[in-house]
Parts: C-alpha cells; structure tokens; sequence
C-alpha cells in the first residue's frame, strides 16, 4: 500500500464486507500508560494521542471499511448509578488523559471514521449491541479492545482482536480459561475484577470457579443447587458473598438492548477533513504520522546525481565508532533538496566545500582536523531543532517528529532528512527573532570553537596519575582491611548483597526506611550517611568507596584514553543536551572531574600545559547570583556585588539583623545555602536537612531571606506565574523552556516543576547563554596570541597559551568575560596561570 492509501474510500460497496468495532477509550488509556510521556515542543502531553492514532492506522491498513470506534460517554452510567463503589477502586484519571482523549476523539472523526457514544451505556454496552446487531444481519464482526468482559460476545461470527494484534474466537477461551464464552459472565462473577472493582465471591479463585461451572453448568443452576455444592468451605464462601456474587454477574454482563440500531451501509469510511487533520498533526507535531498519511510533502531527494553537489548542499555522513577523534567515515552523501549525491566515504572529498552543512557537522569538523583538514561546521539542523525545544536531543528522534524521514546507516538517508529538516525548522520559527538570534551569535559560532576545542585535547602527566592512582590502591587496600577486621571476616565490598548482610544483620545498624527496587536494604551513598557515627565502617566505607571511585573512574581509564596521533586526551561537547543550554561533556566526561575533595582536586593536576605552555583558568565569580540580581531587580542584592562585599556573610548580616563582622560561620554558612538553594526552589524540608536544623527553623531562615531581598521573591512568583500562563521559561536572551505539570493537583510533581521553572532562567543565562557568547567572542582573540581553549565546565573554561604570554592572555580573557554581555551589576570573572589544572585554578 502506498503512502495516502488510508483515504482511499472502498468502491462500490452497497454493504461493507465486516463490521470493525473499537473500544476507543480503553485504547486511548492503554497508550497513555504503554508509552513513555511524550509532550509536544509547547509542553502539550500527547503520548495516548500518538499511541491512538499509530494503533489505529495499523488496523486501517488491515482492516479499514466499516470502521466504528465507540467511547464511554461523559456522564455516569447505569452500573454507576446502581452500584456506588463501581470502579471506585480505580485510581484516579490522570489529569492530562482527558485533554488528549478530546483530541483523540477529534482525530477519528477527521479521519472519517464513524464516532460514536451513546448517554446511559459505557462503550463495552454499546459495542455489545453493535456486534449483535451486526451478528444478526450476517457481517463478520471484529472488536479491538483489551476488555475481557468482551469475551462473552464471541462467536463464529464474532472476534475480538487484542490491542497486541492477538484474534481471540470462542476456541481460545476454552483453550486458557477452561470455560465457554456462554459461561464467561458466570466466570466473572464468580472470580470477580479487581481492576473494575467488581467483588465476585471472596476466596472463589480461578481453579475453584472451572470446576463449579464445569460441574453445574450455569451460575443459576450453582446457585439453586447450593446446598449441594462440595466442599463446604466453597459452599460457605459462596453464601457468604451471595449478593456480591448477583451485582458481579449485573456489572460484568453485557447489555446488548440499548434502543438503537445503525445502517451498516452507512459506515463506510468518509473522505477525510485533510486540512483540518493536517493542522491538528501539524500542531501534535506528529510528523511521521503526516507523512505516513500522506499529508506531508516528501523529500524531493529522490534522483540520483553524480558527486560532487552544489555548494550548499547538506551532507550526510556515518562515521564508526561514533567518537569523531577515533572514528573512520564509513559513508558520505549529500542533498539539496532536489537531488541526492553519493560520494565515495573519504575525507579528501570534504575539501571542495567551504564549511559543513549537516546534522552534529561538528563532529565530521572534528575529524576532517584530525586529518589535518580545517572545514568549520556550518549549519546545523540538530542547533535549530535544540533551540526550537529542547527536548530535541539526538537526530533519530527529531528527524522522526518533525516528519524528516529516515536516520539510517545510509548517508543519503541523512543527507536528505537533515535538507528536510532544515527547511521545516526554518518555516516554523519564521519570525522569531530572539530563537534566530540565537542560533546566529551563539549556537551556530560556538560549534566552530567547540570543534576547535575538541581537535586540539588537553595533556595528560600520565605519570603522575599512574603513581596517584598506584597510592590510591594501597590506601584502598588498607581500607578494606580494616573494614574486614571491623566486620569480623573478609567479605566483598563491592558486593551491595554481602554488604546488607553485614550491616544489618551482622552489625546490627538501622537500616535506612528506604528501599531498592527489588525490596533490599539501601546500601547506596545516602543510607551511608545517615549511619555515619553509628560505627566505625561507615566512615572507612565512605572513604572506600570515594577512593574506588576516583581510580576507577578518572586516574586508571583517562591515560588509556590518550590519542596516538596527537598525544593527548579528546572529549566531545554536546550542545543539544542539557535542557538549560548549558554545555555537556562526554567520551571521556571532563565536566565531572571532581574538585571539592582534596583527592579530588589532586586529579586535576594531572592535566597539563603543553611544552613552552601555560594553563590560564578563568571562571565568573558567583555568576549565577549575579544573574539573579540583574533578573529580579533587588536592590540590596545588586548592592552587594557593587560594593563587593562577600554575599554569603552580607545576607546573613541582613538575615539575623547583624553587622557584617559580628556574623558567626554557622550564620554564613546558613545564608550561603539558601543563596543558593533559592535558585533551585529549595524548600524548608530540604533546608532542614542541609543546615540539620529544626523544620520550624528553616521557614524562618527563608523568610528572613525574602525579607532581606524582597524582589527576589516578587521575581520568583512572577516567573512561575508567567510559566502558568505561556507555558514555558526563557533565558535573558530568549532561551526557552517549556514546563508541564505546574498545575499539576500532584505537590510533589507540581513543586519539581516550579523548582525547574525558577532555575532554567537563571542558570541558562548564566552557565548556558552568556558563557557561551563569552566563548564565542574569546576565541579570536586567542587565535591572534596563539592560545587556544581546551575545556570548558560550567562557569569556567581553560585555555592554553604560550608561556611569555600567558598573563597577556589572562587578562584579555577577563576583560572578554566581564563585557561579553551588559549587566546591572558587575560579573569579575577569576583568573590564574599555573602548569596544570590545579595550580592555575
């Protein structure tokens, strides 16, 4: 069948030839849970939508004449109405089910099919009668629902089909139940359904039901033979649930004489709205399901023409393994929306363009340097795709939603899918300026300095880690074997299971209330902590694990990770990764090196400057404070970092009504954790535990917080307010962020979004959007002295630079940072030189 067929209306037909009948409701429900949440660039919910509608356009490609899809109607039924605890059981409807099985309903009918709800009768009722009905005027029926009460409707005529695709006839019950679709209800009132909340008889299970319905036929002649039925304790059981066991059998039957009836002439499919449907797909941003429909226009790369193509072109490339620094370009193509061009899969090939057009073209930048061929990454799809939501991280998926075609192994699969979405991003964000901007100044130039960074790697002193790392393994050794002796016997540290036994059962320590998935014992770092004091082991166990963890981690895999062509250590930097903006590091993950220990910082001095080289470390100084101050507009705060007064014992001096020099460090200390908790929504709860102090005491301290900065707090609600409304957060410079689940009726749910929606402002400006533009505006200068940067974490980056200029080099790297943007208060960014990581930081 081609793409479009769907609409395609069945000539000639006077009568279908069978009848197809959807449970639309269960299906609808059934997709909500089966599929991981899926939301729309806006934030909008939509995996039952999509899990609908993907279903049902299998069935029409199988099955597609006489289609009727049926819903429970809004308004209680009969069974409500009889029986009050009637699915009582049940939790409650997710609250964002109900948008998306309004727009469910509107599908079908813009897809021409036949909808149908009817006041009084939930769907199974209404299904029920339809197949009789259809039964009795000889059409082959067919229901698509996971409902078991639909079995008792089966027979030769009547097939129910599973959402799985499974056809259950009359031979398949009696083959897994043991009973025939004639004593299906009986069955079911017997068993009872947990899920409907149906009670049946109390203790009657499955096995106990087949042999009294095998042994008396019906439920009505086990019930006028009661006092017959062996044993007495099923008897009894039966007695004793009697009226429950009558109100199962009424719940459980279907009720196939509702007062109405369709012409199944009728029913054929309809000629779809197209329009209407294709705005509404458009808008659900299902792009798959557009062009699978035929809504979509395809890529016009279809012809094949002779390498190389026109400038412009976006390529398509596969490289093996995925890291550009070690990979080999295993496929090259190319596209220009009108034609494809396949090229041979060699580097050389790159060099009749003047930069690379592609979906992650930094990472083919990276490799084409490494090759010793300078191509800078040009337009990226994936760039635009990230800053149009950035929930758009890797290409398989973006290509699909946006309807881009395949992202294959093929490069002219690539090729072409990254053209289509390059063109279909540009028609959406028509007009958005703040987005393009962002993609101009920021995005676009920074996967030029990225690539750059990438290329070049940092250097190793793989001498001084291995002897780091070889200290460590006799400190490690020690370690575990004292925690043997405290324990009393040798056991595996290592081994969670051993380590439970041990504490709790050998030890005899309180195990934490917190469970793992499995039921066990928590071992994990938290439930250490809480034990801390409780005996010796934990301690070493803390310092075990610490020491395991920075050997394993950092000094024993980083030197084996060292390039044999350059000699040096090569990360990559993921621009599309963090929903914030801010920069991700992997292949080996340079961002985490740790720095807050000392073993940890002693790590860092195993990076180093090349020969005749220095390290300059720079980093912005409380920057994201900085940003909170510029953002709310406090007065006080901004007056702080005018004067340069340290923040942390000024807040405290305003919280506990001090002069600064009369502030305790317990008081700083206090003051320091909601600085900066309050930009990551930290509430009282949380705050107690950080200060282990009193819940009562921590409201305090927060409310004297927001009593010494007013705004902050107005910004805030402001902030979370104007997220209710749109939607989304933005970044000074117009980053957004859509937020779901702020109204959500769920506290913890709904406090985890606001906490989101306070920081993404904050943070994205600071670490995300103004180190980046900072980037971007450095890197030139430091082409013209012959630096260059090598890493960048968070608020810092290091840059490598020839030794007689090194301090030259500091200083046009604070003055870039300190004015790379314009700010209310002043952002004096840090710098120092040194031979490694650790002595220049």
């Amino acid at each position: 069948m081609q793409q479009g067929d769907l609409f395609s209306e069945t000539p000639g037909h006077p009568r279908p030839g069978r009848v197809v009948i959807i449970d639309g409701h269960h299906l609808a429900y059934r997709n909500y849970f089966a599929l991981e949440k899926l939301t729309t660039s806006k934030g909008e919910p939509v995996q039952a939508i999509f899990g609908f509608v993907r279903t049902l356009l299998k069935l029409l490609r199988e099955d597609g004449d006489c289609v009727i899809v049926v819903f429970d109607p809004p308004t209680p039924t009969f069974r409500h109405e009889s029986y009050e605890a009637y699915k009582a059981g049940r939790a409650p409807t997710p609250e964002d089910f109900r948008p998306q099985l309004a727009k469910i309903k509107d599908l079908v009918e813009l897809l021409g099919l036949s909808r149908l709800e009817v006041a009084g009768f939930e769907a199974d009722d209404v299904i029920g009668a339809l197949a009789k009905q259809a039964e009795s005027e000889g059409y082959p029926v067919r229901i698509v629902t996971g409902d078991r009460d639909s079995f008792q409707l089966l027979s030769d005529q009547v097939r129910v089909i599973l959402p799985d695709g499974t056809e259950v006839t009359p031979a398949t019950v009696k083959e897994k139940y043991q009973v025939s679709t004639a004593q299906w209800v009986d069955y079911r009132s017997l068993t009872g359904d947990s899920s409907d909340n149906i009670p049946g008889a109390k203790g009657v299970g499955p096995k106990t039901a087949v042999k009294l319905l095998s042994e008396w036929g019906s439920l009505d002649n086990l019930l006028a033979n009661l006092e017959r039925v062996e044993p007495a304790k099923t008897r009894d059981l039966i007695q004793q649930s009697l009226e429950n066991v009558r109100l199962s059998r009424e719940l459980s039957r279907i009720h196939t004489e509702i007062g109405f009836k369709l012409d199944f002439r009728d029913c054929h499919r309809r000629e779809p709205k197209r329009e209407a449907l294709k705005e509404m797909l458009e808008q659900l941003e299902f792009g798959s399901v557009l062009r699978e429909l035929g809504l979509l226009e395809l890529p016009k790369a279809q012809e094949v023409a002779p390498w190389p193509p026109p400038g412009g072109a976006f390529l398509g490339f596969v490289l093996e393994p995925a890291e550009p620094m070690w990979a080999a370009l295993k496929g090259l193509a190319a596209s220009d929306g009108e034609k494809v061009y396949l090229g041979p899969a060699r580097v050389e090939e790159l060099k009749a363009f003047d930069e690379i057009r592609a979906i992650e073209a930094k990472d083919l930048s990276v490799l084409a340097m490494r090759e010793g061929l300078w191509l800078p990454p040009g337009d990226d799809p994936m760039l635009l795709a990230y800053l149009y939501d950035s929930s758009n991280g890797e290409p398989a998926g973006t290509v699909r939603r946006y309807g881009a075609g395949e992202w294959s192994q093929d490069p002219a699969y690539r090729a072409q899918a990254a053209a289509q979405l390059w063109q279909t991003l540009n028609e959406k964000i028509a007009g958005d300026e703040k987005l393009l901007w962002l993609y101009r100044e920021i995005e676009k130039p920074l996967s030029v300095v990225l690539a750059k960074m990438e290329a070049r790697g940092v250097a190793l002193d793989v001498a001084y880690l291995g002897a780091l790392s070889a200290d460590l393994g006799h400190q490690i050794e020690g370690l575990e074997a004292e925690i043997h002796r405290l324990a009393g016997h040798p056991f595996n540290v290592n081994s969670r299971d051993q380590l439970e036994k041990v504490l709790f059962d050998e030890l005899k320590l309180s195990a934490s209330s917190r469970k793992t998935s499995t039921g066990k014992r928590s071992t994990a770092a938290s439930a250490l902590e809480a034990l801390l004091g409780a005996h010796p082991v934990i301690e070493l166990l803390m310092q075990y694990r610490e020491l395991t963890k920075l050997k394993n981690t950092y000094l024993d895999p980083l030197p084996k990770l060292i390039h044999p062509k350059t000699g040096r250590l090569h990360t990559r930097f993921n621009q599309t990764v963090a929903a914030t903006g801010r920069l991700s590091s992997s292949d080996p993950n340079l961002q985490n090196i740790p720095i807050r220990t000392p073993l940890g910082s002693r790590i860092r001095k195993g990076f180093v400057a090349g020969t005749g080289m220095k390290l300059v470390v720079a980093d912005y100084s409380q920057i994201e404070l900085r940003v909170l101050a510029h953002l709310s507009g406090d007065e006080k705060l901004a007056e702080v970092f005018h004067t340069g007064r340290d923040i942390h014992t000024q807040t405290a001096a305003w919280m506990f009504g001090l002069r600064p020099e009369e502030v305790k460090p317990e008081m700083r200390r206090a003051a320091k954790t909601i600085n900066f908790g309050v930009l990551y929504g930290m509430g009282a709860f949380r705050l107690s535990n950080e200060l282990a102090i009193s819940h009562k005491e921590a409201e305090e301290f927060i409310e004297r917080y927001f009593a010494s900065f007013p705004k902050v707090r107005s910004w805030i609600e402001a902030t979370l307010e104007t997220a209710r409304k749109t939607g989304y957060v933005e970044t000074l410079f117009g980053r957004k962020r859509y937020i779901s689940d702020l109204d959500s009726r769920i506290r913890s749910v709904r406090e985890a979004a606001e906490r989101m929606a306070v920081n993404m402002p904050v943070q994205g400006t600071a670490t995300g959007d103004l180190m980046k533009l900072a980037m971007v505006k450095l890197n030139p200068k430091l082409e013209e002295m012959g630096a260059a940067m090598l890493i960048q974490v968070h608020d810092e980056i290091i840059i490598e630079a020839p030794e007689d200029r090194a301090l030259q080099v500091a200083e046009v790297v604070k003055e870039t940072m300190e004015t790379a943007w314009e700010f209310s208060v002043p952002l004096p960014p840090l710098a120092g030189i040194g031979g490694n990581w650790l002595e220049a930081k």
